[in-house]
């Protein structure tokens, strides 16, 4: 099958040190140049050529992070879905970690405009020593009429594989026709957020300080639910974009003060 973009990433550990050890892409997906944050580890830039997800489009990428190694993630700039009138855009992204690897993940918002349709499955298997970091903002678009959801429905489906049993699935769905601002469903905010994190040092007593940490937080409603395996998702909502990062970046600080014992990753953003 031909992708619109195609990219495949591997990170491998040498001589204690994480390295970008394979990189291929095609279409209109290309990667930056990886640069070595004060952590050591590579950080990686995604870059969409194109301008902006169009009708039809389909993407793939796959992510081998290797024994070991460590890898850090992130997008240029946000995700735009324009209009698709006869086909949805789909993507696909795979990402594989072995033993005692690291994947963090921290990408722009998806902005969905007029008559956007999009579908994201994201699958992840990953040993049990492994580690993800996984965030996936949603926003609305600009609408000329001030339309706040203008698009026609944006869907993702993350399925997590642990020792390669299923042990998390989470399928988040957004049709603004069903009035996506009603109670249980987006209670009149116009953004969501997700987050995942597995850790195998993650507990309830270590996700109630973290609820401590984000009590200050009065301009959205958030919930955080422990997972099956050793890991929690968090939940946000939220009327701009702005706030859901401020709170992603407190969670980030939180996790690398009481888990890894110093600062947060310098995404260089």
């Amino acid at each position: 099958m031909t992708y619109t973009g195609y990219l495949q990433l591997e990170a491998s550990e040498r001589y204690g040190k994480s390295v970008l050890s394979d990189a291929y892409y095609n279409g209109v997906f290309k990667i930056s140049r990886p640069t070595y944050t004060e952590e050591g580890l590579p950080l990686v830039q995604l870059i969409h050529v194109g301008g902006g997800y169009v009708d039809g489009d389909t993407y793939f990428t796959q992510i081998h992070v290797r024994k070991n190694a460590t890898l850090a993630v992130t997008t240029q700039a946000s995700t735009k879905v324009y209009k698709t009138l006869n086909k949805q855009v789909e993507q696909k992204s795979v990402y594989k970690l072995d033993e005692q690897s690291q994947l963090h993940m921290k990408l722009d918002p998806l902005i969905a405009y007029r008559d956007a349709r999009f579908i994201q499955k994201t699958d992840v298997y990953m040993d049990k020593s492994a580690v993800l970091f996984l965030t996936d903002i949603v926003t609305p678009g600009w609408s000329k009429d001030g339309e706040l959801f203008p698009y026609t429905c944006v869907t993702s489906k993350v399925k997590i594989y642990q020792n390669e049993k299923l042990a998390v699935y989470d399928h988040l769905r957004l049709k603004p026709k069903d009035d996506v601002r009603k109670l249980l469903q987006l209670e009149g905010n116009t953004h969501i957020g997700s987050l995942f994190f597995i850790h195998p040092n993650v507990s309830e007593e270590w996700i109630e300080k973290l609820r401590e940490e984000l009590s200050s937080f009065s301009e959205a409603h958030y919930g955080v639910s422990i997972l099956p395996i050793p890991g929690c998702c968090f939940r946000i909502l939220a009327k701009r974009t702005s706030v859901i990062e401020k709170i992603f970046a407190a969670i980030e600080t939180f996790i690398h003060r009481t888990i890894y014992n110093r600062s947060a990753i310098s995404w260089r953003k």
